[in-house]
């Protein structure tokens, strides 16, 4: 029957039944612009980051990367500084520094609350590889989806990798979760986060199930990075096509190696993808064409729907790692309005 099937398509296509897939194929080289479905601002930030060659810094990494990350991390903080005052202006909400459970967290108030998100909270958890963007960076997401969706969140400024890897900041975050269950009920709970962030949500879930605790009323998931095994198409496809996080060689992989440590990287609170998804609660992801992580969100997604759970799949053209997050671009406007929709729906 494959074979038959395999004529079928060669019949269609004009193609050789002699050719060797098995040994695999090589692909001419091509030259790649921003796309043109981008938003404009969205254009604009990809071009001004420029092609992957611009970020081959990502694939080099010396005898001590851990040091090279704190430094790393150093940089952008420079280079792109974060205040309380910059968040609150650009995103019309209020910032509280604060603490639960012991765990420092921002609390965020929207200036615009919707009345539907009234008495829920969305716990916000920060990308950056498990290594960068602490402090008052970690608010900078949660801050734009207190904005964009009216609702209170709660940004977890969990403890780096470079600190304290696996399994400090799921510790850290189920100690937060349990805080809020003290005073809301799990269905007026929502969690969620890009990259790192998306990691731990899911692995958040999985650790919640094993305690027996009641999971959240909602999810939002943006490109996970979910498995480090790097099994998924896109680590090997998108690899140089996106040019924000440009390939898993070098400075991500060391993320990869600080957070993990020694631990089975199958395990399903390092790699959640291999994890049961069953009992989990609705869930939104997001990602784009050109994600290096497109992969690893499509294969959660399918996860979650054989699982019988809802989950809803927003994928951007042309968008690389983490791009639908650009304020005021169309993709932004997309991305997050629908999570708004999402959260009214499912919290």
């Amino acid at each position: 029957m494959l074979r038959s099937f395999f004529i079928f398509l060669s019949s269609l296509f004009s193609l050789s039944t002699n050719l060797a897939a098995s040994e695999g194929w090589v692909v001419p080289e091509k030259r790649l612009s921003a796309a043109s479905g981008l938003s404009d601002s969205t254009r604009t930030v990809i071009e001004s980051i420029g092609g992957a060659t611009s970020g081959l810094r990502w694939e080099y990494i010396g005898d001590d990367p851990r040091k090279e990350i704190l430094e790393l991390d150093l940089q952008i903080s420079l280079k792109e500084p974060v205040t309380q005052e910059n968040l609150e202006g650009m995103f019309n909400v209020e910032i509280q520094i604060a603490e639960l459970a012991g765990v420092g967290v921002y609390k965020v108030s929207p200036g615009k609350p919707n009345s539907s998100m009234d008495g829920r909270v969305f716990l916000h958890i920060h990308g950056g590889g498990f290594a960068l963007r602490g402090g008052i960076a970690s608010a900078f997401e949660g801050s734009a989806i207190s904005s964009t969706s009216g609702i209170d969140v709660i940004s977890v400024d969990y403890t780096l990798s470079t600190e304290s890897p696996f399994p400090a900041a799921l510790n850290e975050l189920v100690a937060v979760y349990q805080e809020l269950l003290k005073t809301l009920p799990s269905k007026f709970i929502a969690v969620g986060g890009s990259s790192a962030g998306g990691n731990l949500t899911l692995a958040l879930v999985h650790k919640l199930k094993s305690l027996g605790l009641p999971v959240p009323g909602a999810l939002y998931v943006g490109t996970p990075n979910i498995d480090f095994l790097y099994a998924g198409d896109t680590i090997v496809t998108n690899e140089y096509v996106d040019n924000t996080i440009v390939s898993v060689k070098g400075i991500v992989n060391a993320f990869h190696e600080i957070y993990a440590g020694d631990h089975d990287l199958k395990n399903p609170l390092i790699s959640p993808i291999y994890g049961d998804f069953s009992g989990f609660p609705p869930t939104y992801l997001v990602s784009g064409t050109r994600d290096l992580f497109l992969s690893d969100t499509v294969r959660a997604h399918r996860k979650l729907r054989d699982a019988g759970v809802v989950a809803d799949l927003n994928v951007f053209e042309g968008v690389p790692h983490g791009a639908y997050l650009v304020p005021d671009s169309g993709e932004y406007d997309a991305a997050l309005g629908d999570l708004k929709k999402f959260l009214q729906i499912h919290l």
